[in-house]
Parts: structure tokens; sequence; C-alpha cells
């Protein structure tokens, strides 16, 4: 008992290691074909997807008509809504301009800025 119980304390951090990167390759697998931007209704949910440079913590879910501006920093989608909050969307340089596309499609209602870089 003694043995097994060292056993695991010695190797504890390749342990979370593995446990670690076992749930990143499961998230990335079962997220790989969602859409960032999936319309349920009047409200859009924000999903983790692989076409994120920083994965959210969580879904998110906005109502589309509270989103009144919508502006690009470099490969960052900032999502204005008319409650005063904002959502930073953060997406890989490759899939930039179709998710902008998308936005503006989902969101045809709010101001679009390009601030640039």
């Amino acid at each position: 008992m003694e043995e097994s119980f060292s056993f695991l304390m010695q190797n504890l951090s390749l342990i979370l290691l593995i446990a670690l990167a076992s749930n990143c390759f499961i998230l990335h697998f079962r997220n790989r074909n969602r859409e960032l931007f999936e319309i349920i209704g009047n409200e859009v949910l924000i999903n983790r997807t692989h076409k994120l440079q920083f994965t959210l913590a969580s879904k998110k879910t906005i109502p589309i008509e509270s989103v009144v501006k919508i502006e690009v920093h470099g490969n960052r989608l900032s999502l204005f809504q008319n409650t005063s909050n904002a959502t930073d969307v953060w997406v890989q340089p490759k899939h930039l301009e179709s998710e902008i596309e998308k936005a503006k499609n989902v969101f045809s209602h709010a101001v679009f800025l390009n601030c640039g870089s």
C-alpha cells in the first residue's frame, strides 16, 4: 500500500499532464466541426471551436438584438451589447475573414468597425 502511494506521489505531475492532455484532445475532437456562432432562436451561442485563438472558459449565449456594435482589432472580435457588456472573441488568423463575414450576417443590425491591427 505504501509503495503504490509513493509511486503515485512521485509521478503525480506526469499523471496530471496526461489527464490534461487527454482532456484537451477530447474537447478538440468534440468541438472540431462546430460553428463559432450558432443561432438558437433569437440568441447566438458562441462555441468553443478550433477556430479560436484562445479557448473561452465556457460557451456563451447572447441575445442577437443586444449586440449593437462589432469592432475588429487584429484577430479579436469585440461584440458590444446595449447593456454595456462586451464579449471578446479571439479568432485564429486563418479563420478571421470568414468569421467576420459570419458575424456581419448574424448581427446584421450592428455597427461594424474595422480598427485594424
